[in-house]
């Protein structure tokens, strides 16, 4: 008798069958999901930042391979090299130009990127006044609005980065858009902290009046600390970047709707809208379980 004649098929029980689609699904849920660095470096996220271009170049990131699974995100760039192009809602070209935004969730963990063309150095212009400043992040959510303390640092001071605990900033803003001076922030409010129930800055130019910054008061609620980075300097020359990643627990089951940032004068806005519900275990889990309890099923089918 030859093989070639009477084929031998390799079988799988019920219950195995089960199991191995649960297994499937599991590895295949996990391939996907490429892991985020927080190190200001965007490349994990698709990006290819443009910088060290010389004056008169444009200043363009290339956004094509973004990642596929961001939950949400937002391109707003200028491309530009000079301060009075109009970004929307305001004027103020690439020193203020809010240029990516990216949310996306890993299990219970939630990335959040940021891409700005704001001076990583706060640099002041020729008459002595600040360029820009940066603002704090704004989320607005099924149970209120949090805050994340984005900090910055003193106008014209060291572009070094900012990592989580560090000293907060808040900005003091003339009419104009013009950062006048610069504070520490209350000793809690430490750069990354994630907070409720504060008190918010609203921004000083009109078209539409928006909250930009935050201070905590005596019915404040620090929630915790994300893994923080606001690169200024460190890694780019003409771009400042932010990335964060943090537990999704921290918001309490609240249901993610709206993500903000903008400069503390501002003139330019990045808004992601999404919806992020935090879940008990991640969904690779419950995939396997279920092929556990068909192997279960099949079992007791058997007996």
């Amino acid at each position: 008798m030859s093989f070639a004649s009477h084929p031998r098929r390799a079988t799988c029980a019920p219950f195995q069958r089960h199991l191995l689609a649960g297994l499937l699904a599991l590895c295949s849920a996990n391939v996907i999901a490429a892991p985020i660095t927080i190190d200001g470096d965007l490349s994990d996220w698709g990006l290819s930042v443009a910088d060290g271009t010389t004056s008169g170049n444009l200043v363009g990131t290339d956004y094509t391979n973004l990642r596929a699974d961001v939950a949400g995100y937002f391109i707003e760039d200028s491309d530009d090299t000079t301060n009075d192009l109009y970004l929307g809602p305001n004027y103020g070209g690439q020193n203020y130009d809010g240029e990516y935004m990216g949310v996306l969730t890993q299990g219970n963990t939630l990335y959040l990127s940021i891409l700005t063309g704001q001076r990583p150095d706060n640099g002041f212009t020729s008459g002595g006044l600040g360029l820009y400043s940066p603002g704090d992040i704004r989320i607005e959510t099924s149970l209120g609005t949090f805050g994340i303390e984005v900090g910055g640092g003193a106008v014209g001071g060291d572009g070094s980065a900012l990592t989580e605990g560090a000293t907060g900033t808040t900005y003091d803003v003339n009419s104009h858009g013009y950062t006048v001076g610069s504070r520490d922030t209350a000793a809690m409010q430490t750069v990354g902290s994630v907070w409720q129930d504060v008190d918010w800055i609203i921004d000083p130019i009109k078209n539409p009046y928006q909250p930009v910054q935050f201070e905590i008061n005596a019915g404040s609620t620090k929630l915790g600390d994300a893994d923080f980075i606001y690169t200024r300097d460190s890694v780019t020359n003409q771009h400042a970047i932010i990335e964060l990643a943090l537990d999704m627990n921290i918001f309490g089951g609240a249901s993610l709707q709206e993500f903000y940032w903008l400069p503390s004068c501002g003139n330019d806005e990045l808004h992601v809208s999404t919806h992020i519900t935090n879940v008990p275990e991640p969904a690779s889990l419950a995939l396997l379980g279920l092929g556990l309890l068909g192997m279960g099923a099949a079992r007791r089918r058997r007996v």
